[in-house]
């Protein structure tokens, strides 16, 4: 991960802002229950959430939490520990942790999940080797991230602005499965059918100034954009392409 990138993630602010627009204009807004139908694992399981971040699947699923579940919640920055243990307090351990060097044993966990995360780390192939040594034999490790034309109305907002495009290449749904064929069985995709129709010209704006590609320019053409998108159609119509890729751990070698 870039600096400019952990100073974006040293907190839960930027990140919040981007999640804002989506949980306030999706026209399909059960993301979080969806991801969490298909990640959450049996009773009694261990569960490391690598990149947590302010615990936003575990608090928009909160009263769904199996208390008899073992949940770690590990992130690189310290910020998004402490925001996630202000949401979940005693219901899980935090860990400030890298990915790509996890200080876990072997074995230790039934289930890992890295949602919208795996597209930052910088030698993806060293943290799937690691995710799979902390897994026991056949466990589960889901990484829920976008698709090729995620968000393109918004990006298309600011010229350059190709941000999105660039994490799709790096681990999206059509590129991550063959760089997780080579340490997992069983390689899965599904989509989550989803877009936004944006009906305010602020979220969107706010959502521009959180991203890391933001330079601080002038934003007045966005906003005349969205303005006229609104004004024509009652809403700006932002495209979403997002889902989730599971597999398992190979059976003990």
């Amino acid at each position: 991960m870039s600096l400019s990138e952990r100073e974006q993630y040293a907190n839960e602010a930027n990140l919040e802002a981007r999640i804002a627009l989506h949980a306030r204009f999706s026209t399909n807004p059960g993301w979080a229950e969806w991801l969490f139908e298909r990640e959450a694992p049996g009773p009694g399981a261990r569960i490391l959430d690598l990149g947590c971040g302010p615990a936003t699947l575990w608090r928009a699923n909160r009263e769904r939490i199996d208390p008899s579940w073992s949940l770690t919640l590990a992130d690189f920055s310290l910020g998004m520990i402490e925001a996630a243990r202000r949401e979940l307090g005693e219901r899980a351990q935090y860990v400030v942790a890298d990915a790509q060097t996890l200080r876990f044993p072997a074995d230790s966990f039934d289930v890992v999940v890295a949602n919208h995360m795996l597209y930052h780390v910088p030698d993806r192939r060293r943290a799937f080797a690691e995710i799979r040594r902390v897994l026991v034999s056949r466990g589960s490790f889901h990484a829920s991230t976008i698709g090729r034309g995620h968000l393109a109305e918004l990006r298309a907002l600011v010229p350059g602005w190709g941000l999105g495009g660039r994490y799709a290449e790096a681990f999206g749904l059509e590129t991550g499965p063959p760089q997780l064929e080579a340490f997992f069985d069983d390689v899965r995709v599904e989509r989550f059918e989803d877009h936004l129709e944006v009906t305010e010209i602020e979220p969107v704006l706010a959502y521009i100034r959180s991203s890391p590609s933001y330079g601080g320019n002038d934003l007045s053409g966005p906003h005349a954009a969205v303005a006229a998108a609104i004004a024509r159609h009652g809403a700006f119509h932002i495209s979403k392409a997002q889902g989730l890729i599971s597999c398992r751990k190979p059976r003990l070698e």
